[in-house]
């Protein structure tokens, strides 16, 4: 299930070892298991000639949160085979891994780094995304960070890493060098400010169809953490040389979150920035439905100007869990303008513990994405396309750890073109989940996400 050899990438083993050892130790590992069946009335997502599919499914996740003076690991996996019983696509193992994990080599002073993010994207911006438009991405990287204290409250941080980006298919594996140091004063213990520089060197494997190039920002922070208010503002300028030309552009990025009571909290993004699309992939968040889902086609390695905002609401208490999220992207490529994408649209989730046993939970998406300059022939797919999602489970949970979930699901494609589709699907599975992930359904890999998902720095 590698990006091209038959096993994970060394990155991501490296990280799962290290994270389930530690998770042991401290007893911080929620995992699951599944086996099940799955029922599409429409597997190939077409118009017309529908084909129906009976799928055999298997699938396991884990969530490990692991803190110690030695070792921080944070790691969330989730993979499911698949098995079409009626031939009408070759079975596959699919899923997403992102994981972090910081061992002191002087507490408090020196640490080693690995971070891995792994997961599918798709192969045709254009059409719908199933088994045979796709393809796995890995995005490893791996060094060492420096913090230093300059009396009692200025302070150096510095750091380094080496990074991989590779693609199953399309041809933008690259090696990448970064590097980034930050001179800062401590206002308070809650907040700090610092003058940040950064730089990328990106050397592609094939320099026929990339051009390799250099990215370099510099910018101020301003970060405060409160009781009940956490807020990070980046401001400052940004630049990239590729192929003898140079592209700069203002930074900003605004990153909020607020607890509005016990049960409530508010999450704001707001960003202004250059980046690319392996960048991007390592930095796909989910909403509100805490799926990641599938990455977007990567039709260019060139770098692009990103505008966002995002907006998330989540309230919880006892038997009950609501969540809310809208985004909006607006991706420009300069001149190529073909490129240049737009995206709109949220999500929801509802969740209520109606028994002891009995769990009844209720999901949708919905985005609008558009390729205002791009011209498609409808037999090759849309550049304006509207995806939508409507989903509800009730899970039956037993015992220590056994549970019986039944989800039907209503997907669709509203399309210009001739690659709209509609698909109702029925899946049922029995697991062994000691300890539960939170309310959503994040192992659930039976159905493919077309939404783009979306940059959020980390």
């Amino acid at each position: 299930m590698g990006v091209r050899s038959g096993g994970l990438s060394l990155g991501l083993a490296v990280i799962s070892i290290l994270a389930l050892k530690s998770a042991a130790a401290a007893e911080a590992l929620t995992y699951g298991v599944d086996v099940g069946v799955a029922e599409s009335d429409n597997v190939t997502l077409v118009p017309t000639d529908k084909v129906s599919q009976t799928i055999a499914l298997a699938d396991v996740d884990f969530d490990i949160n692991k803190q110690s003076r030695l070792l921080d690991v944070d790691a969330k996996g989730n993979f499911t085979y698949l098995d079409y019983l009626q031939g009408a696509y070759n079975s596959q193992v699919i899923g997403r891994f992102d994981g972090a994990a910081h061992v002191a080599l002087i507490p408090e002073r020196l640490t080693w780094v690995l971070t891995d993010d792994f997961g599918q994207a798709a192969l045709d911006a254009f059409t719908p995304v199933t088994p045979t438009n796709l393809e796995n991405v890995n995005y490893v990287s791996t060094g060492p960070d420096l913090a230093l204290r300059l009396g009692g409250t200025s302070f150096i941080n510095a750091s380094a890493r080496f990074a991989r980006a590779q693609y199953e298919t399309s041809p933008f594996n690259s090696d990448r060098l970064i590097g980034n140091l930050a001179w800062g004063r401590q206002l308070s213990a809650q907040s700090s400010v610092s003058l940040n520089g950064e730089t990328e060197r990106v050397l592609f494997d094939n320099t026929v169809v990339n051009s390799d190039f250099e990215h370099t920002s510099g910018f101020g922070r301003y970060e405060v953490q409160g009781a009940r208010t956490g807020l990070a503002v980046d401001l400052g300028a940004t630049t990239i040389d590729q192929s003898g030309s140079s592209t700069t552009g203002g930074l900003a990025r605004v990153q909020l979150t607020r607890k509005l009571s016990t049960a409530a909290q508010l999450t704001l993004s707001v960003g202004h920035d250059l980046t690319d699309a392996s960048t991007s992939f390592s930095n796909l968040q989910s909403g509100a439905i805490g799926v990641v889902g599938t990455a977007p086609a990567t039709l260019t390695s060139d770098s692009y100007t990103t505008n966002y905002a995002s907006v998330g609401w989540q309230y919880e208490r006892n038997r009950t869990t609501l969540a809310v999220s809208g985004r909006w992207e607006k991706d420009t490529y300069g001149d190529q303008q073909a490129l240049d994408y737009n995206l709109r649209g949220g999500e929801f989730r509802a969740t209520r513990l109606l028994t002891r046993a009995f769990t009844a939970e209720i999901f949708g998406r919905y985005y609008k994405s558009d390729y205002p300059h791009s011209i498609v022939a409808p037999a090759n797919g849309s550049a304006d396309f509207d995806d939508e999602v409507i989903a509800g489970i009730l899970t039956w949970r037993h015992g220590h750890g056994l549970e019986v979930k039944l989800k039907l699901e209503h997907a669709a494609r509203l399309s210009t073109g001739i690659n709209g589709y509609r698909e109702n699907r029925a899946v049922l599975t029995v697991g062994y989940r000691p300890k539960t992930l939170p309310t959503s359904d994040p192992t659930d890999q039976t159905s493919y996400p077309t939404n783009r998902s979306y940059p959020t720095n980390k």
